[in-house]
C-alpha cells in the first residue's frame, strides 16, 4: 500500500477513536446505572453503544495502515487522537479548549509528520519475548492501582488508569502486525496463532481499565493521558520487536509529541 494512503487511514482511525471515546465518556452514566430505565437512560445506552462500535472499528483501519507503515509510525500517528479528543470533548462534552492546545497541537501535527516521513521497516522476525515484556508490564502495573481504588479513587487514579489502558491500546499495534506478516494469512491460521489472544487479552484490559478512567476523572485529562502511552509504548517497543534501526530524528519527533501531550493534558486541568 501507498505509505501516504496509509498514513491517511491511521489518521481517519484515530480520528474515529476519539469520537467513540467521546461518546462513551459522555454516555458513561449508563454503565451500572441502577435507577429506572427512563429516556435518559435509553439514550445514554444508545450513545455508549455507537462510541463502543466505533472503537471497535479502528482496528481494521490500523491493520491496513500498517501494510503500508512500519508500527512505530502507526503509534507516532496515534498522537493526532489528543487533538481530536480535545476537539471532541469540547464539542459533545462542552469541555474548554484552551488557546495553549490550540497552538501545541499544530505543533503535535508537525511532529507526527516528521515522524511518519522518518518511518523505516525493521528487518528480520518480531522478537517474542519484547513482547511479552511490554504486555506483562501494564498488567502488572493495573494489580496495585484497582487494588488503591478500593480504597481512594480520584482523579489522579484515573489519569494512572488511562496511562495503562493506553500502553495496552497501543500494544495491539504489535500482534497485528505480526499477524499482518504471517504467510497466507487466513482465520483458520490467526486463531491457532498466540498473537491473536494476545491481542484480545490488551484489547479487553484496555477497554475495561479505560471505563474506570471514565468514571474517575475529566476527558481533558484521561485523553491525554490514555493516548500519550498508546502512542510512546508501541513506538518504543517496536525498537526491539521489529529491530527497527534507531532513527534521531524520528526519536525527536516522538519525544515533541510526548510533550505536547503532556502540555495539553496541563492545559486541560486548568
Amino acid at each position: 500500500m501507498n505509505p501516504y494512503a496509509a498514513f491517511g487511514i491511521a489518521l481517519a482511525g484515530n480520528a474515529l477513536l476519539s469520537f467513540g471515546m467521546a461518546l462513551q465518556k459522555k454516555n458513561i452514566a449508563f454503565v451500572g446505572r441502577k435507577a429506572a430505565r427512563d429516556a435518559a437512560w435509553k439514550r445514554a445506552r444508545v450513545g455508549w453503544i455507537a462510541g463502543f462500535t466505533l472503537m471497535n472499528v479502528v482496528p481494521v483501519f490500523n491493520f491496513a495502515a500498517l501494510l503500508g507503515l512500519p508500527a512505530n509510525v502507526v503509534a507516532a500517528v496515534s498522537g493526532s487522537n489528543v487533538a481530536f479528543t480535545a476537539i471532541f470533548s469540547a464539542l459533545l462534552l462542552g469541555e474548554v479548549l484552551p488557546r495553549r492546545s490550540i497552538v501545541v497541537t499544530t505543533l503535535m501535527f508537525a511532529a507526527i509528520a516528521a515522524a511518519g516521513l522518518r518511518g523505516v521497516a525493521g528487518s528480520g522476525s518480531p522478537a517474542t519475548l519484547p513482547v511479552l515484556v511490554f504486555l506483562a508490564l501494564p498488567l502488572l502495573l493495573a494489580v496495585p492501582a484497582l487494588a488503591l481504588r478500593r480504597r481512594r479513587g480520584g482523579p489522579a487514579l484515573a489519569v494512572l488508569f488511562a496511562g495503562v489502558a493506553g500502553s495496552l491500546g497501543g500494544f495491539m499495534i504489535l500482534p497485528l502486525k505480526i499477524l499482518g506478516a504471517l504467510p497466507e494469512p487466513s482465520l483458520a491460521l490467526w486463531l491457532s496463532s498466540p498473537w491473536l489472544w494476545l491481542y484480545l487479552v490488551a484489547g479487553a484490559s484496555s477497554f475495561g481499565l479505560l471505563q474506570l478512567a471514565y468514571k474517575d476523572g475529566a476527558m481533558n485529562r484521561v485523553g491525554p493521558g490514555y493516548y500519550g502511552l498508546y502512542l510512546l509504548w508501541p513506538a518504543i517497543a517496536s525498537w526491539f520487536v521489529f529491530s527497527l534501526p534507531f532513527d534521531p530524528i524520528q526519536a525527536a519527533a516522538l519525544a515533541v509529541i510526548a510533550v505536547c501531550v503532556v502540555l495539553i493534558a496541563g492545559a486541560g486541568e486548568r
